[in-house]
């Protein structure tokens, strides 16, 4: 994980004082951004500056906000005793990248292993809003982050073949067809759904007497990782 000081200024009435007993996950709700326009945003809002502890970027790096012994600006309730971090993109429009994915999760891991913590929300878990979006990969992170071998929950969009396009839900479909002897194709979990992605679903699809579509809705998630 690559993590960079960003080296924001913010106002001299920043408080201190932070205790995190959870992590709080947000997206930017913006397709393209950095740390510094979210310090500038939040600037402009009447802020101290940046709000969120880190930033990570759908390239997989890690910017640096408010110091973690900051109190945050955030997520109301929480500010002096979570550590939030937000993810470039707006994922009501768009899917999370497996790079970008990988980072978030391990800083997620990093953040709860360094407090002795355990809990993980979505912003909208804990305040009114829709962030970090429907397509947010929520209950796999939680899941993966804790250590978790529990189901993995239905990410809450059909997951259809689209060989441009990375997407980490793929990449757990593509785990979990090949633990169960289904063969994705020569690439293997990259994370794209490309024609050997499409043809192990509709044999695990054909095989456990679901609708044979190539189409990983909620029947077929299910019974894959039921």
């Amino acid at each position: 994980m690559n993590i960079i000081n960003s080296n924001l200024s913010f106002r001299s009435n920043l408080s201190w004082g932070n205790n995190p007993e959870a992590v709080v996950l947000h997206h930017a709700g913006a397709k393209m951004c950095s740390i510094e326009d979210i310090h500038r945003w939040h600037l402009e809002n009447g802020w101290c500056g940046c709000g969120y502890h880190y930033l990570v970027r759908k390239d997989g790096t890690v910017y640096t906000g408010r110091n973690e012994k900051a109190v945050g600006a955030h997520c109301p309730g929480y500010n002096s005793r979570s550590i939030g971090i937000c993810s470039e993109g707006d994922f009501n429009i768009e899917v999370m990248r497996q790079t970008q994915y990988s980072a978030l999760l391990e800083l997620t891991r990093s953040m709860l292993s360094k407090y002795e913590i355990s809990k993980v929300y979505g912003h909208r878990e804990l305040y009114s809003t829709d962030c970090p979006g429907e397509n947010f990969p929520l209950d796999r992170i939680r899941n993966e982050a804790a250590g978790s071998s529990g189901r993995l929950v239905y990410p809450g969009y059909p997951i259809r073949m689209n060989p441009g396009l990375e997407d980490s839900n793929v990449k757990a479909v593509q785990e979990k067809l090949m633990s169960r002897g289904y063969s994705v194709g020569r690439c293997g979990a990259d994370g794209f759904f490309g024609w050997g992605t499409l043809e192990a679903v509709k044999s695990f699809q054909r095989d456990n007497g679901l609708a044979v579509d190539g189409i990983v809705g909620v029947n077929t998630w299910n019974k894959l990782f039921g």
